[in-house]
């Protein structure tokens, strides 16, 4: 790829960005990043049956410290309740309550349902290209000390 052809795409990463900031408005005190774990909770439970803390700091790529945060945030909103796994004590499993299961029905799985019936002219095969392209670049990302204040 070409500078000039990776800053085209970096500038589209930041328009989905903004796309993302300015979905519907969540319930009060609910920030964008809990609808993302309470989605992905649903979704390993789902396709695995439990879901573990580590499941969802796989999946979302981010840190462990991060999600515990989050998923402390989700229990105090009364969307997520968590348990010792009986099987292995080392490990907290994550189930999504009655009104988080509403909240991704209406926040995710609804609105994804609506939005995606516009997109006509964008077919799955582009989609998974769109993913394999953001997934590229986030594998290929050079590494850096982080910066107190990026743009």
């Amino acid at each position: 790829m070409q500078p000039d052809s990776l800053k085209r795409v970096l500038d589209t990463c930041f328009l989905a960005k903004r796309i993302t900031e300015t979905l519907p408005e969540l319930p009060q005190h609910m920030k964008p990043r809990h609808i993302h774990v309470l989605d992905a909770v649903e979704s390993v439970r789902r396709q695995e049956g439990i879901c573990r803390v580590s499941d969802v700091s796989e999946r979302l790529k981010i840190t462990m410290p991060s999600v515990t945060r989050l998923i402390q945030e989700l229990e105090k909103l009364g969307l997520l309740q968590k348990e010792t796994d009986r099987e292995d004590g080392r490990f907290t499993l994550l189930e999504l309550t009655e009104a988080g299961t509403e909240c991704v029905r209406k926040h995710v799985v609804d609105f994804q349902e609506e939005w995606a019936g516009k997109l006509g002219s964008v077919t799955d095969e582009q989609a998974e290209e769109v993913i394999r392209v953001v997934e590229e670049l986030w594998r290929t990302l050079p590494r850096r000390p982080a910066a107190k204040n990026r743009m």
